[in-house]
């Protein structure tokens, strides 16, 4: 009788968890991860009572002890492996990754190996990559973005002079030497790849790190280096 109660009761349980894992998937993603959270820490406890229930909670007892080496590696690991995912949080996650749009140009860093690419937003070339264009088409694409696009011209320009070192990438770019205009808060954030609210510290490390990347000593150029300046000074300004 207390077998056939058992069954019974799991078959409950077993339903009601497949209704609520319906329903999860018809939620946002935040509210979806707090719900697989609440299921999974039910099972927990309907296998543990199970267990219990039918006299076998001895082997929930040995199987804790055997896991326990494991969990102390694993917790561990975690702490250890914190500061490296808080930096990807910052600077690993795409959303946030240091970026400088314009109305014509969305331009991008990455951070692993300095290499900047980007995307034309509007135009003859309009959702193509910066790096499957030509130097022909991006010369082309140059003149369409001249008188209409002044941030976009000095963006491409730093973009060719980087990609066609000593060609006429380069020669166009060293032809204009004008300095970065300001910066809105909004923008700043997105150059320096922060989410807003970032403390003055966070500030200070990702400038450096993009210094380091972009600076003209190290292969980057003026009006990026500029632009980074200018983004770090603006924050800092309201700290």
């Amino acid at each position: 009788m207390a077998r056939i109660i058992l069954i019974i009761a799991a078959g409950i349980v077993l339903w009601y968890l497949w209704q609520q894992a319906k329903d999860l998937n018809k939620k946002p993603p935040k509210e979806r991860r707090a719900g697989q959270w609440r299921l999974g820490f039910i099972v927990l406890f309907g296998v543990t009572l199970l267990l219990v229930v039918s006299g076998r909670a001895h082997w929930l007892a040995a199987a804790v002890a055997a896991a326990l080496p494991l969990l102390k590696g694993l917790a561990a690991l975690a702490v250890r492996s914190m500061p490296l995912l808080q930096l990807w949080q910052r600077h690993g996650n795409s959303q946030f990754g240091p970026r400088f749009k314009t109305a014509y140009l969305e331009v991008k860093i990455n951070l692993r190996n300095g290499q900047i690419d980007g995307t034309v937003l509007q135009g003859e070339f309009a959702g193509q990559t910066l790096s499957a264009l030509d130097q022909d088409q991006l010369n082309k694409l140059l003149e369409e973005l001249r008188g209409v696009d002044r941030e976009g011209t000095l963006l491409l320009n730093a973009y060719l002079a980087r990609r066609f070192t000593g060609t006429q990438g380069q020669q166009q770019y060293q032809q204009q030497q004008q300095s970065a205009s300001g910066v809105s808060t909004d923008e700043a954030w997105q150059i320096l790849g922060l989410e807003p609210g970032a403390d003055e510290e966070e500030i200070i490390r990702a400038h450096k790190k993009l210094i380091q990347k972009l600076h003209p000593d190290r292969g980057g150029n003026d009006y990026l280096a500029a632009k980074i300046n200018a983004a770090k000074d603006v924050l800092l300004k309201g700290k």
